[in-house]
């Protein structure tokens, strides 16, 4: 019943909304949305970042945001900031030439021919199933699907088996899919050091001190998807990682954890003995500054593998995952080291063997189809500036 519900609210916001087709679209207006409205970060960063330092001013940027006040940065850049949602939100996605996401926000609204909706995806690979074979199959659903694939234009896509697989489970024809990799992981294919330096003065590392960053998916309670994710530590001894890290790679390391944004609540972390990183926005920029990451089921393991440094797979419910979560990708085909407890976890870390490690990683790249050219950013910009100035 509540697909339903929600698929009639859709049809209702495009009524109203169908006045606002009155209004001419302003030909150089972009409209950005992450992870509808979340934050400033990911693939929308990427483009916006692009567009405001080398469009010679030639772009009106609209960044939507929940919260527009905390980006008064922005605002200073000439970025015009609207709220997620609001009624100026409405009105210049009504209005603009192109509009770039990275989840969605656009399908209840009623898009014209003439504009050019761009959606970059969020996840790298082709790992947790999603649309239809992650929820249901029914008409509503269905249907609320086709009325979002409908107005895309253009889908990034990081691997031709993401491009498959989500072709069928969010009903995107297989045309629409642009296969060149995603925004965000540019500057890991092209190594940007300056942004790594940047970030690890932020974060206040010493000249010879390194970084493993672990970043955890988020976990259901009782499984239940639509209960709120708690944030703890999942069982990790971040002190025997670190002098194991310390054994096998040499240095000093510190041990940094960061939450998918989903996990709001994290009133149970112990941090004593690991720094919090969840609140430092652009994970991407995280990735860039890590020497090591720990992961468990998230798809940023395929974009820290673009690096070339060492991820490892950590999680207590390893087993347990396998059993309730449908997977694209089965689990014993990802290139990394896999533990399901501390002792594992220590043994992958001293055991490292980094030639057999890149074989496995330009293996499972290649196993997928992945088509990252590290020029994404340049390429979605260059159909921009076609859309903006050429059509």
């Amino acid at each position: 019943m509540q697909r339903y519900i929600r698929l009639i609210k859709k049809f209702l916001m495009r009524l109203i909304l169908l006045p606002l087709r009155l209004v001419p679209i302003k030909s150089n207006r972009v409209l950005i949305i992450n992870d509808l409205g979340y934050n400033y970060a990911g693939n929308p960063k990427a483009v916006a970042e692009y567009l405001d330092k080398k469009g010679h001013s030639r772009y009106e940027i609209v960044y939507s945001v929940n919260e527009p006040e905390r980006y008064v940065n922005l605002k200073k850049r000439g970025f015009i900031m609207v709220k997620f949602n609001s009624s100026h939100y409405f009105y210049y996605a009504m209005t603009s030439k192109v509009i770039i996401t990275n989840s969605g926000g656009t399908s209840y609204i009623p898009l014209r021919k003439c504009q050019c909706l761009i959606n970059t995806g969020h996840g790298g690979g082709a790992y947790k199933k999603m649309g239809v074979d992650m929820f249901d199959n029914s008409f509503a659903f269905r249907t609320d699907l086709k009325m979002a694939s409908r107005q895309i234009d253009f889908y990034l896509s990081t691997c031709k088996r993401y491009s498959e697989v989500v072709s069928k489970s969010v009903l995107i024809p297989k045309n629409k899919f642009w296969e060149i990799g995603m925004p965000r992981n540019d500057i890991l294919l092209n190594r940007n050091d300056e942004i790594r330096q940047s970030v690890r003065k932020e974060l206040k590392l010493l000249e010879n001190e390194k970084l493993v960053l672990f970043a955890p998916t988020y976990r259901k309670i009782d499984d239940n998807y639509y209960k709120e994710s708690v944030g703890i530590s999942y069982g990790i001894d971040s002190e025997r990682v670190c002098r194991a890290l310390r054994e096998r790679f040499g240095g000093e390391w510190r041990f940094a954890i960061r939450f998918h944004p989903c996990v709001i609540n994290r009133n149970e972390l112990k941090t004593d003995d690991m720094q919090d990183l969840s609140d430092f926005e652009d994970m991407q920029e995280l990735l860039c500054a890590a020497d090591v990451m720990i992961n468990d089921f998230s798809s940023s393991m395929w974009d820290f593998m673009l690096t070339g440094r060492p991820c490892f797979l950590f999680a207590l419910d390893l087993k347990h995952y396998e059993e309730t979560t449908k997977v694209y990708t089965p689990v014993s085909e990802w290139p990394f080291p896999k533990a399901v407890n501390n002792d594992e976890l220590e043994k992958n870390i001293l055991e490292f063997d980094e030639a057999n490690y890149h074989k496995e990683c330009k293996k499972h790249y290649h196993a997928l189809g992945g088509c990252e050219t590290g020029q994404a950013t340049a390429l979605v910009c260059e159909k921009i500036y076609k859309e903006c100035y050429e059509s």
